[in-house]
């Protein structure tokens, strides 16, 4: 089956976690038929958005660290690559789950994810 973007089902829900956040927010919008598409772009934007603002407030906790707690530093500095790691090693599994063509649901997240692709209503 194809999205309304023209491309392969499998193909578009891949791209949605390709931009992490941005991507899946850019496919949420635009896909409106395929809810294979839409679960894995609302999840890309749930799950990796939320991850790219862990990283920034750890790198920033770090800088300020850096001015007022010198040796907090490489703690939040830490926090920020484990979690960079953490994210980039869900997203290679999101990826490869979209492109198999399994509805995969990321802990946490895959419940909010289908609320949004429409594919399960709140209760």
């Amino acid at each position: 089956m194809d999205s309304s973007t023209g491309l392969p089902s499998r193909l578009a829900a891949a791209l949605a976690y390709a931009g992490w956040w941005i991507t899946g927010g850019l496919l949420w919008l635009v896909e409106r038929r395929d809810p294979y598409v839409r679960f894995h772009a609302a999840q890309s934007m749930l799950t990796f958005g939320v991850a790219a603002i862990a990283i920034a407030g750890f790198g920033g906790l770090s800088l300020v660290a850096l001015q007022f707690l010198p040796s907090a530093f490489s703690l939040f500095l830490g926090a920020a690559g484990v979690t960079a790691v953490g994210a980039v090693l869900l997203w290679l599994v999101a990826v490869t789950q979209a492109i198999r063509g399994v509805r995969w649901r990321i802990p946490m997240v895959g419940v909010m994810a289908e609320r949004l692709a429409g594919l399960r209503r709140p209760p």
